[in-house]
């Protein structure tokens, strides 16, 4: 009886939780999110941006997803439009958009996942995509 009691205690005892953090159908301008085609390619990294430094604009042709570990950023696209992110705040980063994302009040860290596929870059600069390909003008 021992065993069956403590056989169903584990069953119906959580030993893991999962809390949802993000779940998107467009970018965080409500813009559109395409998977590129070809073999899929997961592709994560910690992204770390110093207060003051400038980063250089650049677009992603990928579905980007970042999630803020620590500190505040703004980014801000070339069409103006802007949003503010803390640590604990995930987004879908702008797709096909030029950008880039500043640090305030302090250093910021964010762990960044790339939804990408073989050979298709995850992060371009539009001065290297002269035609347009990866970002919009």
């Amino acid at each position: 009886m021992k065993k069956l009691l403590l056989t169903a205690l584990c069953l119906v005892s959580p030993l893991a939780t999962a809390e949802p953090i993000l779940k998107a159908t467009t970018s965080w301008d409500e813009g559109a999110i395409a998977y590129p085609q070809g073999q899929a390619e997961i592709t994560s990294i910690i992204l770390r941006i110093e207060e003051g430094q400038e980063p250089p604009f650049h677009c992603h042709p990928v579905p980007t997803m970042g999630y803020m570990l620590k500190g505040k950023i703004r980014v801000d696209t070339k069409e103006g439009k802007s949003v503010e992110l803390s640590a604990g705040d995930p987004l879908v980063e702008v797709m096909n958009t030029v950008h880039r994302g500043v640090a305030l009040e302090g250093p910021a860290e964010i762990v960044v996942f790339y939804a990408g596929a073989e050979g298709v870059p995850v992060t371009v600069k539009p001065e290297d995509d002269p035609n347009g390909k990866y970002c919009k003008p």
